[in-house]
């Protein structure tokens, strides 16, 4: 896959109103000329006066991954997708399958509607911003997650499955990264620990998650792999080739 990484990539965010996808946006708009960015929103207005003044260079498709109709026409002809949905958080009353944001609809089904489409456009690149913890299910953050805010952590891990099975059945690169808390410091101010295994505990900040999850986007990662983000107290980072180095695919 190195040969595709000489030449600009067309890449797809999903989620880039906020959060991590926001960052993930703004961090490849700052690589320019490595990225021709493409943002799947429901309100384009909202996103882009999230991401400011470069929200021109952007190229906004109009959709939603809980509804799948539109999503392979916006997967046509990318390099890569990258996906850091979410539902919103808190808890919630069942209203019998009318809430089309709760996590299993967002993390799980809208995750592999996405999925689906990128793979059968063949986008040779998917990176999926899912959870620590995801696979611990009797840690204090996942019961806490998952009676508090409608299973999140069971439906992501049901997301991450989809794409590893799905992805690696077609011969295409994924990359699942699990951050940990998530806080909004500024990035490229503290270490950064790669892990593998969901043993790992500690925050992150946002923009460098998205640091990390543009490193998989320029062949720094190898290909299909599962993996742990969090910050520590080391000197802050320069590299994050060293730390992709000791990663191994699953």
């Amino acid at each position: 896959m190195q040969a595709q990484l000489e030449v600009p990539r067309k890449v797809l965010v999903v989620g880039s109103s906020s959060g991590v996808g926001l960052q993930v946006t703004k961090a490849l708009l700052s690589a320019k000329p490595k990225f021709e960015v493409y943002a799947l929103v429901r309100n384009e207005e909202k996103t882009a006066a999230a991401i400011g003044p470069e929200a021109s260079r952007v190229k906004f498709v109009t959709g939603d991954v809980t509804n799948p109709d539109a999503l392979q026409s916006a997967c046509a002809g990318k390099d890569a997708v990258v996906c850091a949905v979410g539902a919103r958080q808190g808890w919630r009353l069942p209203l019998f399958g009318l809430d089309q944001q709760t996590p299993r609809k967002v993390d799980f089904e809208g995750v592999t509607h996405l999925v689906s489409a990128a793979a059968a456009a063949r986008v040779p690149r998917f990176v999926l911003i899912s959870s620590a913890a995801v696979t611990r299910p009797f840690s204090f953050i996942h019961i806490l997650l998952n009676t508090m805010a409608g299973r999140v952590l069971h439906w992501k891990l049901l997301g991450e499955n989809y794409l590893r099975k799905t992805y690696g059945r077609d011969g295409l690169g994924y990359y699942v990264i699990r951050p940990g808390g998530l806080n909004d410091n500024e990035g490229a101010k503290a270490g950064i620990i790669m892990d593998q295994g969901d043993k790992t505990l500690g925050m992150v900040s946002r923009a460098d998650v998205a640091a990390v999850a543009v490193g998989c986007l320029e062949g720094l990662s190898p290909d299909n792999v599962t993996f742990e983000v969090v910050n520590d107290k080391q000197n802050p980072y320069s590299d994050l080739q060293p730390l992709f180095a000791k990663l191994h695919s699953d």
